[in-house]
Order: C-alpha cells, then structure tokens, then sequence
C-alpha cells in the first residue's frame, strides 16, 4: 500500500514539471501562505495587496540584520523561524512533501499537494542554502501575490497508511525526524509536535510496572495489555523514539509473546544501532527461547557498547548455563557481581551454576548472600530448595519452595521441583496436584523429572518405591 500511494504521486507527475507540498491534516482547502492566513481571519478590504504588507515586513526586518541580506534571504530566515511571510513552503522531493503529510495529525488524513513549477499566476523561487534544512527538504517557495495557488492535483493519504509511510521513508530513503529537521530549531519543533508521544510512553511506563509489581496472573495480563495500548499509540505519535520499541518489546517478553518482542527490540535497533539495552533486551528474548548461540551474540555487543553492564554479563552468564557450559558462566556471574556486589539475581545465578557442578554448600552460601540483599527474591528460595534437594535435606527444600511460591505464585518451576521432593516423602497426591500445576503452567514436567533420573523405573529402584502409575504418565516419556 505504501508503494501504492507513492506510485499514484509519481504517476500523477509524469505529465509536468512539479513541485511538491505535504500537509498532514488534509482538512484544510487552501493552499496558501501563513501571512494570508493570519490576515483573512480579519480583512475582508476588496483590494488588500498582501505583497504590500510583506514588503512592509521586510523594511522593518532589514533594521535587525547585522549584515547585508537581500531580500530572499530575509524571508527565508523569517520562515525559518516561524515569522508570518507570503512564501508558500514547497519541496522538489514529492517523498519529502510525503513525510511531511505523514509526520504530525496522527488522528487526520494528510495530504500531498502537486503544483506546477511555471504558471503566470505565481513565482517558484530558490532558497539561499543558509539554512541547513532548505538543502535537505530540497525547499523551494512559491510567491504568489494573492497568497493562494491552486494545486494541480491533491494525493490523499489515509490515517491508518501514515505510520507505515513513515517508516518505509526512514528505512529505505533515510527520511525522517532526526535528517529533515536537522537544526535545534527543528529539534524544538518537534519536541513540540511529538510531546503526546512522551505523555504515551509515560502512561505504558506506569502500567508496565504495575504488571510487573502485580501478584496475580490475570492482573499482570490486564495491566501488560494497557501498557502496550500506550506504547502502541506513542508509536504513532513519535514512530521513531527507540525507547518506546524496546519497553514495548519488553512487555511482550513479559507476556510470552517472543517473536513480537523480537521484532520491537529489532526495530528499536534500527533507529539506534548504539542501544545497549535494547541488544541487552533482545538477548533474553532469545535466551528464553532456547536460542543460546544468538542470545550470547546479543550480549557480546552490549557489553562492547558498555562493558561496564552488570546485567549483560549476569545474561550472558545464564546463557552459558543453559549451554552446560558453568565455568564461563561463573565467570560472568564473578564480572557481575565485581561491577555490582549488591546484584542479587548474579549470586543467586552464580549459586545455580555452583550447584549444577555439584558445589553444593557454595551454593548455598550464594543463595543466602542473594537472600539477604533481597528477602523478597523468588528465584533465590527457588534455587537454594534445588542445592538442599540434592544434599537430600527434603524438608529444608520443601520449605524453600514454600517461600518461593508464596512470593510469585506464577514460578513454575517451584511447583515442579517441590512435587520431586514430595515424590521422594512419598507424598503421591501433593507430588501430583505440584507436577499438574507446573504442567499447566507451561514448565515441561518431564524434562525437569529426566534432567535429575533417567526415567521413573531408574527413580522406583533407586528409592525402592513404587509411583502411582498416574503420576508416573505424567513423567513418563512418550
């Protein structure tokens, strides 16, 4: 639909020598000067010449000019900075005139106006190149003695394309915000154009946390979904603010959503390839999805861009677990933990990897240094219940994964490896309302149960006991 549109500007084109104007709110009929609009609201004298009070303009102008300035160059600095002129604002790019009628009104169809380049009824001149955005927008005026010209033809584009438009300028004709104002002045323009978009991205911030912070399940979806709706409409507002990408991005991880997440922290890359936390971000995307490899390419350039990002290494260590690979992932952890010595979750991973090499009472130690600086740290009850499991001190563990389940209810893998240790108490139906629950929760049951026995008779032998045969079919591979 995109090339659709800016196939009709260039058909409509092919027949004349066009110059080119973007309007984003196509409401408007007139194409006309912003001194003709200020004084149309109030004069209504049958012979008003506009050039009249222009060239009025210009004289008191020429007494603020600290050097010699024709007459042009006055009024191409007086259009720059907002002042009322009787030039008409055109473009030889019709794909800039197409971000102008794009960027701004998100809630109005814009428009792009085509107008012949020779006519008698008006003037087309150059700007001075004094200014550095009249070489990038490739502005050309229009000086028309009325103030009004009528177009040649209008190319309308529709609310729901703008966005789209926009982001096919940027990616493939470097057309956007940051290139077509490139001044303080433009800076300052667009602040004030693309202020809702913060207001946006402040209200997705908050309900963002308040998923994050809320204990039920269905409370954290209501609150994630809001916080997207604000993201999503800021994107539509500012569709080249990085930030909004990559929190967006986040809360899709949050939800589970992977590939979604991916494609928001992809694109937040894109408009800044220098984003830490965005490749920081996308890692743990990839590391939930298994993809290790890819995860630990994502930190690796964020910790080249900041390497002194406690949480990449912390990632990038947890990656490297999943690999099996725990001596690298120490390491990581050990880098964390120097950067941050009260980083929480980097003792309680670095316990984990302790742990998986059978350094149990290490472990631990990790574990509870993790639980002093955060009593309120779910993962660390969790994985000090795994250390004590293995020195077979059950109900130490039992009480671990209490504590853990009572501070997040939805973390799965507690149930999971307290119905272990209620198999070994031979407590058959707790192990089996536990195992149901991970089940349910999306925690794969069986691969847990084999990482710790190669299959139920390998745990009925060692035990010298007998699982109920339904708990055993919820073990057992296929």
């Amino acid at each position: 639909r995109v090339l659709a549109k800016i196939a009709e500007i260039a058909e409509k084109s092919a027949d004349g020598d066009y110059i080119y104007r973007g309007e984003s709110d196509k409401s408007h009929d007139e194409v006309s000067s912003n001194l003709y609009r200020e004084y149309k609201k109030d004069i209504k004298a049958e012979h008003f010449d506009i050039e009249v009070v222009q060239n009025e303009i210009l004289r008191e102008a020429k007494e603020y000019t600290s050097h010699k300035m024709d007459d042009l160059e006055i009024l191409t600095e007086l259009q720059h900075h907002g002042g009322k002129t009787n030039l008409i604002d055109f473009t030889t790019d019709y794909l800039v005139a197409l971000f102008f009628a794009c960027d701004g009104n998100r809630d109005k169809p814009g428009k792009v106006i085509l107008l012949q380049q020779h006519s008698e009824d008006y003037k087309v001149v150059r700007p001075p190149r004094t200014i550095p955005r009249v070489g990038v927008q490739k502005s050309i005026f229009v000086q028309a003695p009325s103030g009004v010209v009528e177009p040649a033809s209008v190319v309308c584009i529709s609310v729901d394309l703008k966005g789209h438009i926009l982001d096919y300028l940027r990616k493939h004709h470097d057309i956007s915000t940051k290139t077509i104002y490139n001044d303080l002045l433009g800076f300052i323009e667009k602040r004030s154009i693309h202020k809702s978009a913060y207001t946006e991205f402040y209200k997705g911030l908050t309900c963002q946390e308040c998923g994050d912070s809320a204990k039920d399940p269905a409370e954290k979806r209501v609150w994630f979904d809001k916080a997207i709706e604000h993201y999503t409409e800021a994107t539509t507002l500012n569709p080249e603010l990085a930030e909004i990408y990559n929190n967006r991005g986040n809360v899709y991880n949050r939800k589970g959503e992977f590939d979604i997440a991916i494609r928001d922290f992809n694109t937040a890359i894109a408009l800044n390839p220098e984003y830490t936390n965005a490749y920081n971000n996308r890692g743990n995307v990839y590391g939930r999805k298994g993809e290790f490899d890819i995860a630990i390419r994502d930190y690796n350039t964020a910790i080249d861009l900041n390497p002194e990002l406690a949480d990449a290494y912390d990632n990038r260590g947890i990656a490297y677990s999943g690999k099996g690979e725990f001596d690298i992932a120490i390491r990581d952890f050990n880098t964390a933990i120097d950067l941050n010595p009260e980083f929480t979750n980097a003792y309680s991973n670095r316990g984990a990897a302790y742990a998986m090499i059978g350094n149990l009472d290490i472990a631990i130690r990790d574990f509870n240094t993790a639980i002093d600086l955060n009593p309120e740290s779910a993962d660390a009850y969790n994985n000090r219940g795994i250390a004590y499991y293995r020195k077979g001190e059950f109900d130490t563990a039992i009480r671990d994964y209490n504590t853990a389940i009572d501070l997040n209810p939805e973390l799965g893998g507690a149930y999971s490896n307290r119905g272990e240790v209620w198999l070994h108490l031979r407590e058959w139906e707790k192990a089996k309302a536990d195992f149901s629950t991970a089940k349910n929760m999306g925690v794969d049951i069986v691969a847990s149960f084999h990482n710790d026995y190669e299959s139920i008779e390998a745990f009925e032998a060692k035990q010298e006991v007998e699982v109920p045969e339904d708990i055993a079919a919820l073990l057992r591979r296929d």
